[in-house]
């Protein structure tokens, strides 16, 4: 990876050369937490995913926590793509995760679990809503960055410079806190609720486990 440079929130220019050590990586990313709860098919009506089923008839609509939409945006709508779904290989599985991991620009966060938190978030909630979520928290922290759904430049450096200033610990509990408040206030909470929260849950004994480890 090559210098990366660019004006913070603030104006001010930044390098990050000398700090790409401390960025997230994909490859240490906790794969294994995901599919522990996301289990295999599913065609749950209430899932807005339902809206977009396999074209077979069979109404599934997700497989390990990847809807259908977002894997024929990748491998088509074939027979052959079909039946690539239903296998769902840990190469391809991974490889979806990589868009999500990507579109938040998780490898340029300074902290491996924010980076894994973050992506996890747009995994729930897609890129752009889990993006202007993460840009109200930051606001709610005083840092001031624009709302639009994108992680550029501003929103990268408010989030680095927040671990910076409070701590990894107080950053991921803080977006933490903002994210139930979030999922709480959405119209199938009732149904989905329980299981979003002991899903966060089980991903805070994960973080605590993995930031105490570096002490």
């Amino acid at each position: 990876m090559g210098c990366k440079t660019w004006r913070n929130h603030n104006g001010i220019l930044t390098d990050y050369t000398k700090k790409l050590s401390n960025m997230a990586n994909l490859d240490k990313a906790n794969l294994d937490y995901i599919l522990r709860w996301e289990g295999g098919l599913s065609k749950h009506t209430r899932d807005s995913a339902s809206r977009h089923p396999v074209p077979d008839g069979s109404g599934y609509h997700t497989n390990k926590g990847i809807t259908f939409r977002v894997f024929k945006s990748v491998y088509g709508d074939s027979a052959e793509a079909v039946a690539r779904f239903y296998k769902m290989t840990h190469e391809d599985f991974k490889g979806i995760y990589k868009l999500y991991w990507n579109g938040v620009k998780a490898d340029l966060i300074q902290s491996q679990i924010l980076g894994e938190f973050v992506t996890d978030f747009a995994w729930g909630s897609g890129v752009a809503g889990a993006s202007r979520q993460v840009q109200k928290w930051l606001n709610t922290q005083g840092y001031k960055v624009a709302i639009d759904g994108k992680i550029g430049n501003g929103t990268l450096s408010a989030i680095n410079q927040l671990i910076k200033d409070k701590g990894e610990k107080a950053a991921f509990d803080s977006l933490n806190a903002h994210r139930r408040h979030f999922l709480s206030g959405l119209k199938d909470f009732d149904v989905f609720g329980k299981g979003w929260f002991n899903r966060l849950n089980d991903f805070i004994a994960y973080a605590y486990l993995t930031m105490n480890g570096k002490s």
